[in-house]
This record gives C-alpha cells, sequence and structure tokens, in this order.
C-alpha cells in the first residue's frame, strides 16, 4: 500500500483503515484507542490522529510520515530533557510491510500568541534549551545553513522580485557570513522554529517544540529564521530575547554592538530565504515591507 503520492499522504480515510489495520499487529500501538483523523490546519507534511493512550487514559497523537531524523531527534531529546518535547511514547520506522515514520506523542493543543512578549520568550527560552541539549546528541541533521544554502536561496528571492537591495545583499554574502562565523561557532539549531510548531498541553503551560529539522548555523539563526514568519506588528524582536535566554543557561552570545549587527544580517538573509520559499508571504504588505527595510539595513552597514 502507497501512503505517500510524493506531496502528501492519499486520502484521509484509506491512512485511517491502514492505522487500524496495525494495531493489531504492532505490539507498540496496541495500546491506543478512540483513534480519530485530525485535519491539518497547515501545509506540514505529515498526517495526525487523535487517540488514547490506554494505560494512562492521556490525551495523544499519532503522527505517520514523520521523517528518520524528527524520529531520531524527538527521542532524544524526549529522553535527555523531558518537558522540551511532548513526551514520546512509542515510535518506529516501518508500520507493517510499509517504510513509514510514526510517532506518537502526548498531545498539547495550545498555540502561544506571537504577539505576547512573555509566550516568545518562553519560545526563545525553549529554542535556546534545544541547542544546548543538541551539542551532546550525535544524530543525523539537515545540511548546514552556510554559503551553498544562501547562494541556493538568495537567487532564487531575486527572481522574484525580492524587495529592497537583494543583490547586494548576495553580493556581500562571503564577506558577512565570515563576520558571523568569526562570532561563535556554529550550532545545532532547532531549524523550524516558528510560532506553529510550539504548543502546550495547558493555556499558558511550559512550552513544547515539535517538528525539529535540526540544522548546524549560527545560535541566533533560530530567532532570526521566526522574526519572519510573525506577520504580526506587536511580535518583538526575537534575536535579543534568544541572547538573553542563552545567558540564562550559561551559552555564550556576545557584547551588544556584536548581537545588533548578528540581528542585522541574520534577518535580512531570513527575509530572502522566505520570499524564496514562500510565494504567498509576498503579497502581504507586513512581510513586505519588514523584508524591504532588513535588506536596506543589512545593505548600508558597513
Amino acid at each position: 500500500m502507497d501512503l505517500w503520492n510524493g506531496e502528501a499522504l492519499v486520502d484521509a480515510p484509506d491512512v485511517t483503515e491502514f492505522l487500524h489495520e496495525q494495531l493489531g499487529r504492532e505490539p507498540s500501538l496496541a495500546a491506543l484507542s478512540e483513534i480519530e483523523y485530525q485535519p491539518r490546519t497547515t501545509n506540514e507534511i505529515g498526517t495526525i490522529f487523535r487517540a488514547v493512550w490506554a494505560p494512562t487514559g492521556e490525551s495523544v497523537v499519532v503522527k505517520l510520515n514523520a521523517t528518520a531524523i524528527e524520529l531520531d531527534w524527538m527521542r532524544e531529546v524526549s529522553r535527555r530533557a523531558p518537558g522540551l518535547v511532548p513526551h514520546v511514547y512509542a515510535s518506529g520506522r516501518r508500520l507493517g510491510d510499509v517504510d513509514l515514520g510514526w510517532l506518537v506523542l502526548r498531545r498539547a493543543p495550545h498555540h502561544i500568541d506571537v504577539g505576547s512578549p512573555d509566550d516568545c520568550r518562553k519560545l526563545m527560552l525553549a529554542a535556546a534549551r534545544f541547542q544546548q541539549v543538541a551539542r551532546d546528541i550525535d544524530k543525523m541533521t539537515y545540511p548546514p545553513i552556510d554559503a551553498a544554502f544562501f547562494e541556493w536561496c538568495m537567487p532564487e528571492a531575486i527572481k522574484a522580485d525580492c524587495p529592497g537591495p537583494a543583490e547586494g545583499v548576495l553580493a556581500r554574502l562571503h564577506q558577512d557570513l565570515r563576520w558571523v562565523d568569526d562570532q561563535s561557532p556554529r550550532v545545532r539549531c532547532h531549524g523550524d522554529v516558528y510560532f506553529e510548531n510550539v504548543l502546550s498541553e495547558i493555556p499558558g503551560g511550559p512550552l513544547l517544540l515539535i517538528d525539529p529539522s535540526p540544522r548546524t548555523a549560527n545560535w541566533a539563526w533560530d530567532a532570526a529564521y521566526a522574526q519572519m514568519l510573525s506577520g504580526k506588528e506587536g511580535t518583538p524582536r526575537l534575536v535579543p530575547l534568544l541572547a538573553e535566554a542563552r545567558r540564562s543557561l550559561g551559552l555564550p552570545t556576545g557584547d551588544p554592538p556584536t548581537l545588533d549587527r548578528l540581528e542585522t544580517v541574520l534577518l535580512a538573509w531570513s527575509s530572502m530565504l522566505w520570499w524564496a520559499i514562500k510565494p504567498l508571504r509576498r503579497n502581504d504588505p507586513w512581510f513586505a515591507a519588514h523584508a524591504r527595510q532588513n535588506l536596506e539595513r543589512l545593505a548600508t552597514s558597513p
């Protein structure tokens, strides 16, 4: 049975039937009951089911089509840092005869307010904790955020008429990247920190990260990456909040002038990344205005 068509899982009834068939075959799924398909509210890859973990009566989610990297990292972070990601009850790389990654996670149904400074501060603390834990996890990651990464996405942004001096930002890429690398060693980041990838089990409760896409990058990349996905004027500056969180954990950041320039560089890069890969964002006046502002600030900096 082919559950994957290259872009999304096949129709939900087929997948639901398949999952029910596996309950009696896969020992790790035997504890599931009351399984119900949950339509995704975003375009993320993966199909989600809501269920009950019978031994404890807790509400859980079953995620199908988890990548091998996600499986490894969710299991390791759950084990090493309880409370940083949803608790992993069970996982595997196959279901029946199908190569299909899957996770059973404690359900965390609540999202944060992207305009709340307190929520954003907690999000950046979670990102910093992930970076701290990731130092000792020797698992496969996605390709690094490096020159090749930006040499791929920046020309795409320019082709798509990215506002502001995009060609000037690309021209100085290697100069700016050398400076960024001189400030601090690259770290393993979560890689996909944004406001849909953080949840809590109760309103206002501790924040849990999901869908890790770990990459090696400057520590501030997680913050700059998330900043341009906000879409909300009231969202606070995230790079200073991530620096604050790292300092609270005893992790290095840099002095204030260094942080200001780091924020300038990474926000321009993040703007070009999202302009390249998220066409729908180009029609958002907030995003277009901030992208132009970020590129102009970097292009006119020393």
